[in-house]
Formats: C-alpha cells, sequence, structure tokens
C-alpha cells in the first residue's frame, strides 16, 4: 500500500471519528437540555408550593397576609409563636416535612416513599442544631426561580369580597426570547424555555405531575 492511499485511509478514519462524536453529541446534548429545562420546572414549581405554604402559616399566626417574601420566610424561621403555640408548631412541622420531601426528591433523586420517610425522620428525630440550620437553607433556597436566578413575584389581591394571594415565576418575555434565540440551546439542544406558571390561594395553574 502506498504512502499517500496510506493517507487517506488516516484522513477517513479520522473523519469517522469525528461523525461519530458530533452524532452522539446530537443525541446527549439535547437529552441534557431537556433534562435541565425538566429539573428546573419542577423546582420552580415545588419552590412556589411551599411559598403558598409559608404563607398561609404566616396568615394563620398573624391574621393578615403579606406581600414580602422575606417577611414570610422570617416569620416560619423564627416567630415566637411557634414555641407558644403547638398547634401552630405542629403546622409548621407539617410543612417543614413538605419542604424536605420536595428537598430530597428534587436534589437527591429520592422515590417519594423514601424521600417522606426521611423528611418524618429528620424533622422528628433530630435535634434543633442539626435540623434547624439545614431547614433554613432549603427556606432560603425558596426565594428564587432556579433558572433566572431571581426572587418570584409575591402579591395580595385585596377585593371587598376575598384577597387572593398569588406567588408567580419571574420568567418574562424577554427571558423567553433571549434563550430561544439562543443557537445551543434552542436549535441544537431543542430547548424552549417557558414561565413555569404561578399559584393563586394554594391552586397551581399547572396540572400536578404524578412524582416518582
Amino acid at each position: 500500500m502506498t504512502t499517500k492511499r496510506k493517507g487517506e485511509l488516516v484522513i477517513y478514519e479520522i473523519l469517522i471519528v469525528i461523525l461519530v462524536i458530533i452524532l452522539i453529541g446530537t443525541i446527549l446534548y439535547p437529552k441534557s437540555v431537556w433534562k435541565k429545562l425538566e429539573t428546573d420546572t419542577t423546582i420552580c414549581r415545588d419552590r412556589m408550593m411551599r411559598i403558598s405554604d409559608a404563607e398561609v402559616l404566616y396568615i394563620q399566626g398573624t391574621n393578615e397576609y403579606s406581600d414580602s417574601l422575606d417577611a414570610v420566610l422570617e416569620f416560619v424561621k423564627n416567630s415566637p409563636i411557634f414555641t407558644s403555640d403547638s398547634v401552630m408548631a405542629a403546622l409548621r412541622d407539617t410543612f417543614y416535612v413538605k419542604l424536605i420531601v420536595d428537598y430530597f426528591r428534587d436534589y437527591e433523586d429520592m422515590a417519594t416513599k423514601p424521600a417522606t420517610d426521611s423528611a418524618f425522620s429528620l424533622v422528628g428525630n433530630y435535634p434543633d442544631s442539626v435540623f434547624m440550620p439545614i431547614v433554613d437553607r432549603m427556606l432560603d433556597s425558596l426565594k428564587c426561580c432556579p433558572t433566572v436566578g431571581r426572587p418570584y413575584h409575591l402579591t395580595v389581591v385585596d377585593t371587598s369580597a376575598i384577597k387572593v394571594c398569588k406567588i408567580s415565576c419571574p420568567i418574562n418575555q424577554e427571558d423567553i426570547e433571549r434563550a430561544n434565540s439562543n443557537f445551543w440551546f434552542h436549535t441544537v439542544g431543542g430547548g424552549k424555555l417557558t414561565n413555569h406558571g404561578k399559584v393563586e390561594n394554594g391552586e397551581p395553574s399547572w396540572q400536578p405531575m404524578k412524582r416518582k
């Protein structure tokens, strides 16, 4: 075989390797984009539901509504009512269980039953010195959408008939247009960013997903 022929074969082999890499990339990259979108959507919606639950705790403890996310979370963390009122303390423990279950399912990829068992164990069996710093970090993580890193919109609409507490995802049209015009994200990865929805008086705007 001539040197020229050998050189051509080497070039063909290199081209084949490159094409295989490109083919694998076109399969794996979109999957990673879709997975990230799905994960962020789930986390964002879980956070909005927990903020709604925290607002309910605030209302029950103060007989008032609040449109300040910081004030609501600070109340859940540090209000003295949870040390003097056993009913409120039990309600906050129930909230903590939901918060921890979300964390285990969203970040630790645990199935619902083990996540729930682990959450009850953490709430019921660990001293405050271990338990509360973990919960404080989880509460702080509720403040922002994981996709854009901006705080949720917490608004209270007060009419003569009813008060409505609404928690909305902060993803706006500019975010959507910027992401969906990104060549790698949208064209190559097949990603499509959308707003993650809202929760009004505990009712989500999306169809609840069946969790694993």
